[in-house]
């Protein structure tokens, strides 16, 4: 604290200067927030002036006088100067652990990756320090980012790295490049059939070319994980705990960790005891074998379903298509449409990259007319088998589904299991990307919650994509008309995890390349920001405690550097976020940047 002066009721007024944080009393003291914009997300009372919180919890919220008699005369009191205030972010589907145990290796993103030489000689720069035997991991390349449009080779891979074991993670996380020394020890070999749900690239020869698409990637990816928890569990803890800091930094309070593999939650355990998690993490665990295969051996582990730290065990999670690569289900008009409408954008952006995608996708006429594309990680049958194992052995649902098709696999198999799927809370469904209204409506009538991803309309691959006649990418304004509960998210690290990003996508549609895509998809400022916090707290089952600001609720909340508001979306920044009564980003609002 700079300078203090006397409100006139006996509490004290802290102003700080810019960058500085306030230290917090070594006393049991209120603290009051006033002159702020407050957004509660309550809809009962939507906008106040001022909050307090002690111990953790929010005392009050309301008028300025209102707060300060609540908090008593020894209450500190900080100055917002008019900036908003914010229920603490949520992202409701991200991957922490994909980040915390690979992130941190090499990453392919231009300009590291932008050809196969760049790709390979990122390849050989990771195995420098890499001990014998041990596994080279690298993440996040595109081949659409690649000058040459394709994959690496086996052959190319092997030149880079031929001595260890490598594994080098799409940016979708559903397919891997793997050299020879991998597929060898995955035991993937020619006569190796594909497995359900997956698909082994192969060559002319029949040989596997080192491209491994959704559960046929699970062998390799189980071993790498494995390899990197036993020799260097050490840097999983460093890089997660440095993670929630960046979480910290934009606003985030509480995360989803959408897949976390059974040997991965006994090291978030470990993490949690060493001090190391500092944002309340909800867990979605995984089968060990790999985050794509059917969880049995979930149903089956001793798993605490809940605990009191930081980490909790949500739903179970369910992969039902692939990525780039969906499940969805046309008619031979929409698919004639999306055609035309890709030959139209590449003649506009003087690129084939649209015809390419939509040539990537393999389309196929099915015998009843309609046409496929993408793999079917679940028939069914299997899908509805699962699901009600699930529920079976007290677990609710995630089910991942980014196409029609799978999204429509998943309510059948939903509406299978019955009410007891329904006992806690909504199942969820990860993703939703492209429906058309009468899905949307389904959605909403069988009681399932969405959790969407509005910043990945930013995605290069979304900039070059033709519309679908009928279909809508991230359909968030024909959701939230339907009725159904949409929760914010970012799923990094295929996107970026900054929640007001992730806003601002929403409100804006705004792609890479400068244009809105489908505008009649925008939403509101006010519904974006519900989507991160009382929505996002609704569907991950923590609205009790967080989501919205009003007494007696965790005292999680953000603090942005100015009043938000349609004119300032562009520019606000986070400029404090303060996790369970303290301050752990940032500091207080300076005058001069208020607005």
């Amino acid at each position: 604290p700079r300078r203090s002066c006397a409100t006139g009721r006996g509490a004290r007024v802290f102003r700080g200067e810019p960058g500085v944080g306030i230290v917090p009393s070594l006393m049991s003291h209120a603290r009051v927030l006033i002159h702020a914009d407050v957004r509660t997300m309550d809809a009962r009372r939507p906008r106040a002036d001022a909050l307090a919180w002690r111990d953790g919890t929010l005392l009050a919220v309301g008028d300025r006088d209102a707060v300060l008699d609540a908090a008593g005369d020894a209450a500190e009191v900080l100055d917002a100067h008019g900036a908003t205030v914010l229920p603490g972010f949520i992202d409701a589907h991200q991957h922490p652990t994909l980040t915390a145990l690979y992130g941190s290796r090499a990453r392919l993103t231009p300009p590291r990756g932008t050809d196969i030489t760049s790709l390979q000689s990122a390849f050989l720069a990771a195995a420098k320090n890499v001990p014998p035997g041990r596994w080279v991991v690298a993440t996040d390349w595109d081949e659409l980012q690649l000058a040459e449009r394709r994959p690496p080779t086996r052959a190319e891979l092997d030149a880079a790295v031929p001595d260890h074991p490598l594994m080098a993670m799409h940016y979708t996380c559903h397919r891997a490049l793997a050299n020879s020394r991998a597929l060898e020890r995955a035991g993937i070999r020619r006569a190796t059939p594909d497995p359900a749900g997956g698909l082994i690239s192969r060559g002319r020869d029949g040989l596997p070319d080192g491209l491994l698409i959704e559960r046929a990637m699970s062998p390799v990816e189980s071993l790498a994980r494995a390899d990197l928890i036993a020799h260097d569990a050490d840097g999983f803890f460093d890089q997660l705990e440095a993670h929630h800091r960046a979480l910290l930094a934009e606003g985030i309070t509480r995360v989803v960790d959408a897949t976390v593999p059974l040997d991965v939650i006994e090291l978030y355990r470990e993490a949690e005891r060493r001090g190391r998690v500092p944002v309340p993490t909800i867990m979605l665990p995984v089968s060990l074998g790999g985050y794509l295969e059917a969880p049995w051996d979930v149903f089956s582990a001793p798993i605490a379903h809940g605990t009191n730290g930081p980490l909790t065990v949500g739903p179970v999670k369910l992969v039902f298509d692939g990525a780039p690569v969906c499940a969805m289900c046309l008619s031979v008009w929409q698919t004639a449409g999306a055609m035309v409408g890709a030959l139209a954008l590449s003649l506009r952006q003087g690129s084939l990259d649209p015809v390419r995608a939509s040539l990537s996708v393999r389309p196929r006429v099915d015998v009843d007319g309609k046409v496929r594309t993408g793999l079917t990680l679940y028939p069914r049958a299997e899908a509805e088998r699962v699901v009600r194992a699930a529920v079976d052995h007290g677990f609710m649902v995630a089910a991942h589904a980014i196409g029609n098709e799978s999204i429509d696999v998943v309510l059948a198999a939903y509406k299978a299991a019955g009410p007891a799927l329904h006992q806690t809370r909504a199942p969820r469904i990860e993703h939703a990307t492209f429906l058309d209204r009468d899905l949307a409506a389904r959605l909403a009538y069988a009681g399932v919650a969405v959790s969407a991803q509005p910043h990945m309309v930013t995605l290069p691959t979304v900039s070059g994509a033709p519309p679908v006649p009928g279909i809508r990418f991230m359909a968030l304004r024909w959701l939230l008309d339907a009725g159904v509960k949409v929760a914010g998210s970012s799923d990094h690290p295929v996107t970026g995890f900054a929640p007001l990003d992730g806003i601002r996508s929403a409100v804006t549609r705004r792609t890479v390349g400068g244009r809105t895509y489908e505008p009649d998809q925008r939403v509101e400022l006010d519904e974006a920001l519900v989507m991160y916090t009382r929505a996002a707290a609704d569907v991950c089952g923590c609205l009790t405690d967080c989501g919205t600001l009003e007494a007696g609720k965790r005292a999680d909340l953000v603090v942005l550097d100015r009043t938000l508001s349609a004119r300032t979306l562009d520019e606000v920044k986070v400029r404090a976020t303060v996790l369970g009564g303290e301050t752990l980003y940032g500091g207080v609002i300076d005058a001069t940047r208020a607005t």
